[in-house]
């Protein structure tokens, strides 16, 4: 009885997996983001709660003097345990 009971309560206590941090990066590295930064930029409470990170990419040096570059940041949405980018920006200059 008592080793069909422990389990029971452990399944009953356990929390559904959340991603987080570490996802969001992961998920930057695979859009060829090389993560400076990350930070929360939006943050959505309840049953169907989710994360937006805004993540700051280290860009390659340019040799070129006249270019602009891309964007260097992207934003990543995390909910539950499934994250994936929403689309790339450009992070302010401070």
């Amino acid at each position: 009885m008592s080793r069909y009971l422990i389990p029971l309560i452990i399944l009953l206590f356990a929390g559904p997996a959340w991603a987080g941090q570490p996802e969001a990066r992961e998920t930057a590295r695979m859009n060829n983001c090389t993560p400076k930064k990350i930070e929360v930029y939006q943050n959505q409470l309840g049953s169907e709660g989710k994360t937006i990170y805004e993540v700051t990419c280290t860009l390659p040096k340019t040799t070129n003097p006249d270019s602009k570059g891309g964007p260097d940041a992207l934003l990543i949405s995390c909910d539950q345990a499934l994250c994936e980018v929403m689309r790339p920006l450009s992070a302010d200059k401070k």
